[in-house]
């Protein structure tokens, strides 16, 4: 199966990420994580109520995700670099308002405000 890497070349006016969306089967295959009112408690739920926080992945760095069109069957993957790039490019140019539901639908009230590259799994706030 072929595995194709999707870079961000801004000579070519590229953008990254134009919005976040809201899945309920993400194609990185990766559960959204939300925080609750007891902070050292973390349920996998995608909704917490009452401080209306969702916690999630949105790219990572070279994980295959699954990709088909018609007959044609190939994996993408994204570098570590490119990562770094759609993130910092996504807050950059103001998009952190941009969201989707299911990449169809715009959104409003949904703003990321929070970005982070987890560099030591083990010294991540994640872990």
């Amino acid at each position: 199966m072929d595995t194709i890497e999707l870079i961000i070349d801004e000579q070519l006016g590229e953008e990254g990420i134009n919005a976040i969306s809201l899945v309920e089967f993400p194609a990185i295959e990766e559960n959204f994580v939300a925080l609750s009112k007891d902070q050292h408690k973390v349920e996998f739920k995608t909704v917490d109520k009452e401080k209306r926080i969702i916690v999630g992945l949105a790219l990572v760095p070279d994980k295959l995700i699954y990709r088909r069109r018609g007959d044609y069957e190939y994996n993408i993957t994204f570098s570590k670099e490119t990562v770094r790039k759609a993130s910092e490019l996504y807050l950059k140019r103001l998009k952190n308002n941009n969201t989707t539901l299911e990449h169809q639908e715009f959104t409003s009230g949904v703003s990321v405000i929070e970005s982070w590259i987890v560099e030591d799994p083990k010294q991540d706030k994640t872990a």
